[in-house]
């Protein structure tokens, strides 16, 4: 079973849930479709959005060859080569700033897509044992590879929540596909949310989790001296999972900020300035 049927799953089972509850109170869908309450969310909301994260990188696969003009008596030394050990560390760095549009289908069911702009760099660090042992042998390897890039994002995403006056909890699943410019492929990747939260007054707050699977691809030339090697390197987060803590507060029915940071295996910073109609 892939990630996207596992997520699918998730989010049947609690919407499954949901509407029980909801038909043990009375309430029918159809009903709830049609005539909204003034008690419940607005039911437009556009977002603007401000992130910034930091998180480790791990290989998941590195192919090298012989780049085109490479002598051929110095072909044969790629053959069957493992560049897996030079590497240390890898560690990336995203910025990203976006517009999102939502929309609440019913009560407990809202969507939404997005669209906003990323800047990155992934560096890749070498064993600088292994490059100071290379320099002895007349190869002339970098301490670090560094790739900057700068594209557009697309998302889109959904959010299944419940609660009452006072407390609440949601899980929210993101799809989003980032075009990049340059070298870098495009960066695809999806995030599960889950949140459980309290209300007083013109506060919310929150703890849960982030899920984040992404992967980069990478390409270029390593030139040794002595030889110039292709690179084809594919990378994915390290860990998957981080923690999160959030604070919302309304500055009037129809506005709100909200801040929230991501703990642990991957650091991050979100900021919300939001309008609902």
């Amino acid at each position: 079973m892939n990630q996207f049927h596992t997520l699918f799953i998730g989010f049947s089972l609690v919407a499954s849930t949901l509407s029980c509850v909801s038909s043990a109170r009375g309430q029918d869908l159809a009903d709830m479709l049609v005539n909204w309450d003034p008690s419940w969310p607005q039911r437009f909301g556009i977002t603007g959005i401000g992130y910034s994260q930091e998180q480790d990188y791990a290989l998941d696969n590195l192919v090298v060859s012989a780049a085109p003009g490479t002598p051929p008596t110095l072909a044969p030394l790629l053959d069957g080569i493992d560049l897996g050990p030079l590497l240390s560390e890898i560690d990336n760095e995203v910025s990203q700033w976006g517009v999102k549009g939502d929309f609440w289908i019913l009560p407990f069911w809202n969507v939404h897509g997005m669209v906003g702009k990323v800047d990155g760099q992934t560096v890749v660090s070498l064993n600088q044992a292994a490059v100071a042992e290379a320099a002895g042998q007349g190869l002339n390897l970098p301490g670090s590879i560094e790739v900057d890039y700068e594209g557009t994002v697309f998302a889109a995403g959904s959010t299944l929540a419940y609660g009452n006056d006072w407390w609440f909890v949601s899980v929210t699943g993101v799809y989003a596909y980032t075009e990049v410019k340059g070298d870098i492929e495009s960066i695809p990747s999806w995030l599960l949310m889950p949140r459980l939260g309290a209300r007083l007054g013109k506060f919310e707050a929150w703890v849960g989790a982030t899920c984040q699977n992404v992967s980069e691809r990478q390409s270029g030339v390593f030139d040794l001296g002595l030889l110039a090697v292709n690179y084809d390197l594919e990378l994915k987060a390290s860990e998957p999972w981080n923690a999160q803590v959030g604070l919302r507060y309304s500055l009037s029915d129809s506005v709100s900020v909200t801040l929230e940071a991501g703990l642990g295996n991957r650091d991050s910073i979100t900021g919300h300035l939001e309008w609902r109609f």
